[in-house]
Formats: C-alpha cells, structure tokens, sequence
C-alpha cells in the first residue's frame, strides 16, 4: 500500500469506528450500512477535501452523504 492508501484506510476505519459509537450500532451493522452506500469508495474518492477539517467533520459529512441516500441513522 502506499502512504496515501494507508492514510485512506486509517480515516476509513477511524469513520467506522466513531459512526458506532456516536449511532449506538455495532460494527458489523456500521460496516454493513458503509458497504451498501459505498462510503469506503466515498471516502477514498473524497479524502483530499475530508482529510483537511477534523474526523467529526469528515464524519457529519458522511451522515449528510447516508441520509440523502436514505440510510437510517439511530
């Protein structure tokens, strides 16, 4: 992997990880709603804009990105 896919991949997980928390939902279920709405391709195709604010920021953006597309958040 080079650096730029490793620091995709951290955000990407970092997304994940704060998305349980702050939905009250457990991984495989986050991982799963991530999957369907394509927010891993999201995320890579968008990291040069998302990575410049903070992870709560790039994660508000992922929430208006689900629910434009239809997603129920909890």
């Amino acid at each position: 992997m080079s650096p730029r896919q490793i620091d995709i991949a951290d955000m990407q997980c970092w997304l994940l990880r704060m998305a349980e928390k702050k939905w009250h939902m457990p991984a495989p279920q986050v991982a799963a709603l991530f999957q369907q709405h394509d927010v891993f391709g999201y995320v890579a195709d968008l990291y040069d804009i998302l990575h410049l604010s903070s992870y709560d920021l790039a994660l508000a953006d992922v929430e208006g990105y689900l629910k434009n597309r239809g997603a129920l958040l909890c």
